[in-house]
């Protein structure tokens, strides 16, 4: 038998070269989306916790329901969807599955080149971005001012929002606690009870820290 060494060599040297042009090609259609993976080296606490949160899960809840192949569905379901370097389905990008970070926050390619730039992503998408998927017809029961907290976190409750029923106006006493040295993406919590003398729901969505 002859020597097939070095075939065997020079076939090993083309498949690396074949995967690292795959890699390049594959980052370049990426476009400016890095995917949820991308921004855990700056932001590990966040993403773990994203990770325990119905977002994280979007997708595999349309293919429970068999939706996933439906547009209309998909495209509230998953990350970029119709833009270049976003989902294009569950074969071809499935990095891209469920509502990640950049679905909020915008493309995170410039934020991880640049360092961390705050300029270079957004820092709250606001109402606005949530109810486009979060409509009267899909989630009628939808509260900004109570979900937003839960964006980087599981509710530990995992209730839906609380109404309130009595009448008047809302009283709020001013309050202030010092919860020492925290660090960058660890939860800081603080109970404050509300007394709510209206039939609405109670959102908060201005809180200070210094």
């Amino acid at each position: 038998m002859k020597n097939r060494g070095p075939f065997i060599v020079s076939f090993s040297l083309l498949l690396c070269i074949t995967c690292v042009l795959v890699e390049r090609s594959r980052a370049q259609e990426r476009g400016e989306y890095v995917g949820a993976p991308g921004c855990t080296a700056c932001h590990e606490a966040l993403v773990q916790g994203w990770n325990t949160t119905p977002h994280a899960k979007a997708f595999e809840s349309l293919k429970q329901s068999s939706q996933q192949s439906l547009p209309g569905c998909v495209k509230c379901h998953v990350t970029a969807y119709e833009q270049k370097g976003g989902f294009i389905d569950n074969d071809v990008t499935p990095e891209m599955a469920g509502v990640q970070c950049e679905e909020c926050h915008g493309p995170g390619k410039r934020h991880v080149d640049s360092g961390g730039d705050k300029a270079s992503i957004v820092r709250a998408g606001g109402p606005d971005l949530c109810t486009r998927c979060h409509t009267p017809g899909q989630d009628k029961n939808f509260s900004y001012g109570q979900k937003v907290a839960f964006v980087h976190q599981k509710d530990p409750a995992g209730k839906p929002p609380v109404r309130a029923t009595a009448t008047g106006k809302l009283k709020v006493e001013p309050m202030s606690k010092n919860f020492g040295v925290i660090d960058e993406g660890v939860n800081a919590q603080l109970i404050a009870t509300l007394t709510n003398t209206g039939q609405m729901d109670i959102g908060i969505t201005n809180v200070r820290t210094n």
